[in-house]
């Protein structure tokens, strides 16, 4: 029979062993565990259920954790991430599976303790805490769950052919125009870029707004172009229905050319193939053969709609030369105009964006062509990652009633990377008086225009137009 003593002195022996090696979490109360599978779900459930408890670490601490390292990693491609379906998918996914796995692991807990008197309560707090902390989370989940079907209509899948290809005689019945054989035309990428004044979720407007965005792919290298909205006469290429009714050329404005296709059912069937805007297709397919040049994309937006976009981003910064007179009032206006706007520095919200736009009050039609593609490259360089991150909940649902593009997500972000580098613009051009005559226009000259700005962006030169 063993000392008393010596009993009593093991006994103090195996207690300080325990203490030294720490708490048991197979040991370890219920409370104690729920709390720590909060953080690390799985983790106290290693020496009871070894295979459950992995696939709960797995999902819900090592899937979560390398995905937002990844996403830090790629923090500079946040916008293009913003665009992207499979992006938001996974975001929606790993956002419900971090909640679920965690319930999870709570019910494991419980099921475990289940003769534990007040098991059930606890059970109840640990996920009222839970379903507390997720709150930001399902937040997150829910807008890249909207975000994600609003993506899918807004942008297009990258089939990569061009909505209008010159044909090799020349376009525009003009003399083939003068493009030698040692420029590539396949080395620029042109986006038309449309912008008319329907309100959100309309999309039978004039098309007041237009602009060829041309990218050297090579170099980075990036033209904007506006075209008139008055230019007359132009010309479709042979065999196109459109060409069958306006042989002599379209009797009406270049930016009449939306809503005269958008009536006509047998036109918007012959023009939207896949599924994309056959009024734009329509009118790339125009702009295309009279100027002879190859228009890969269109980017379509309802100026109204766009208002709701710049206000989500908080506003943007241009340099007005001189004093502007604002239009009297324009549709969707969030508050009244002032009288003028400049000279200086001013900030616009999406209201003064849109009137500084669409002004023609203090000049003309070809210097409000000016005043958009200044408000398009500021734009592009002002929006931050922050602040499309800050108003990613609004902008993607305003994006969805106003705007339409063949461009994939991808390529649209980088659209705007191109804008956004003030330095990558290499050349500004208006087809406007004296350059041009927008009513009896001479298209072989305006090939010839459009022509030489292409070559200045491969080559880095100067094509003389810009101004």
């Amino acid at each position: 029979m063993s000392n008393p003593h010596e009993a009593k002195a093991l006994g103090g022996l195996d207690r300080l062993e325990e203490r030294l090696r720490g708490p048991d979490l197979q040991a370890g109360s219920p409370s104690a565990q729920m709390a720590l599978s909060v953080i690390l779900p799985g983790v106290p459930a290693f020496r009871r259920v070894p295979p459950i408890a992995l696939l709960l670490a797995l999902l819900g601490i090592v899937v979560p954790t390398i995905g937002a390292l990844w996403a830090y990693v790629n923090r500079g491609d946040m916008i293009a991430l913003a665009f992207d379906e499979r992006f938001l998918l996974g975001v929606v996914v790993v956002g419900l599976v971090a909640v679920l796995v965690r319930l999870a692991a709570i019910a494991e807990i419980a099921h475990a303790f289940r003769r534990t008197p007040g098991i059930g309560g606890r059970t109840a707090v640990a996920t009222v805490v839970v379903l507390a902390l997720s709150i930001p989370v399902l937040w997150v989940a829910f807008h890249a769950n909207e975000a994600r079907t609003a993506v899918g209509n807004v942008f297009a899948a990258d089939d990569g052919d061009a909505l209008f290809t010159p044909i090799p005689s020349g376009g525009g019945g003009g003399d083939g125009g003068t493009a030698d054989d040692d420029i590539d035309p396949t080395s620029v990428k042109t986006v038309l870029l449309l912008g008319g004044d329907a309100g959100p979720g309309r999309w039978g407007l004039r098309t007041d707004t237009m602009i060829l965005v041309s990218v050297h792919e090579a170099s980075g290298r990036t033209s904007l172009v506006s075209i008139p909205r008055n230019l007359t006469r132009l010309q479709f290429p042979p065999g196109s229905p459109l060409h069958d009714a306006f042989p002599d050329g379209f009797n009406d404005l270049a930016n009449a050319v939306f809503p005269y296709v958008s009536t006509r059912d047998e036109l918007m069937a012959h023009y939207g193939r896949n599924g994309l805007q056959a009024e734009a297709v329509a009118l790339a397919e125009a702009i295309g053969y009279s100027l002879d040049v190859e228009i890969d994309d269109y980017a379509l937006v309802n100026m109204q709609g766009f208002l709701e976009v710049i206000d989500a981003i908080g506003g943007v910064d241009v340099e007005i030369a001189q004093t502007l007179p604002m239009p009297g009032t324009i549709p969707g206006a969030k508050h009244e105009l002032p009288d003028t706007l400049g000279p200086g520095l001013v900030h616009l919200d999406g209201t003064l964006a849109i009137a500084y736009a669409r002004s023609r009050s203090g000049d003309s039609d070809y210097q409000r062509m000016g005043r958009q593609r200044q408000l398009l490259s500021a734009l592009g360089s002002q929006v931050s990652t922050a602040d499309a991150i800050r108003a990613f909940g609004s902008v993607t649902g305003d994006l969805e009633n106003s705007m339409r593009t063949s461009l994939s997500a991808g390529e649209f972000s980088d659209l705007l990377d191109r804008l956004g580098d003030n330095e990558g613009i290499h050349e500004s051009v208006g087809l406007a008086p004296p350059l041009i005559t927008p009513g009896s226009p001479d298209y072989p000259l305006i090939q010839d225009v459009i022509d030489q700005v292409e070559r200045a962006l491969v080559t880095g030169g100067a094509s003389g137009y810009a101004g």
